[in-house]
């Protein structure tokens, strides 16, 4: 099999699979993304076991607004886990990764992100380009329970969605079924044709 299914890798990374699409709502497009290349005609992206075990290991970071601007082949790139934290004084931030162990603080996080990089790459004597630091934000205590509560309740208005969705889907196949044609379901439902045909191919 290639890839992971998203069941699968929630299954590993032991995420709820509604709260994990949520969360690789968040990496995918950036050099965190965890998935395999794309497959011609394939439907949905599976996920790489290694990305995902590495993402676990550095204890599942999300990108910052600023960090996960950069996009690269992360299939060739060597990932090193760092830890983001605001300066006391409120001027700047800093950056630490252990190994090799880096140490920065710079003006601007995306910066100080940068240059722990630049640090790391220099230190493992690699290219620039083979390395990508995977910045983990710390937040205050406070702001950090209200950030997680947040993306709980986003993942459970998601899985209610979906759940909503599939509802109106096997409602439309039950018309279908009793004889229904697509033009009647779309004007009883206020869609179009077209969006009913997509819906019953999966789209």
């Amino acid at each position: 099999m290639r890839g992971l299914t998203l069941e699968q890798a929630a299954d590993k990374a032991n995420i709820k699979p509604a709260y994990f699409r949520y969360l690789m709502s968040q990496l995918n497009g950036t050099n965190l993304d965890l998935r395999t290349p794309p497959e011609p005609g394939e439907r949905a992206r599976r996920y790489s076991a290694q990305k995902l075990a590495a993402w676990i290991k550095n204890d599942k970071p999300l990108p910052s607004s600023e960090a996960a601007t950069e996009v690269g082949d992360s299939d060739s790139q060597r990932h090193l886990a760092g830890k983001a934290v605001r300066t006391t004084n409120g001027n700047g931030w800093t950056v630490s990764v252990d190994d090799p162990s880096v140490l920065v603080e710079a003006s601007t996080l995306q910066r100080a992100w940068a240059l722990s990089r630049m640090k790391a790459a220099e230190a493992l004597g690699v290219e620039l380009e083979e390395l990508v630091v995977d910045v983990t934000v710390q937040f205050p205590a406070n702001q950090a329970a209200h950030f997680e509560t947040s993306r709980q309740l986003a993942a459970e208005a998601e899985a209610t969605r979906l759940k909503a969705e599939q509802h109106r889907l096997e409602g439309i196949h039950g018309l279908v079924k009793a004889g229904w044609r697509n033009n009647e379901i779309a004007a009883a439902m206020g869609m179009t044709p077209q969006r009913i045909q997509q819906l019953l191919a999966g789209k």
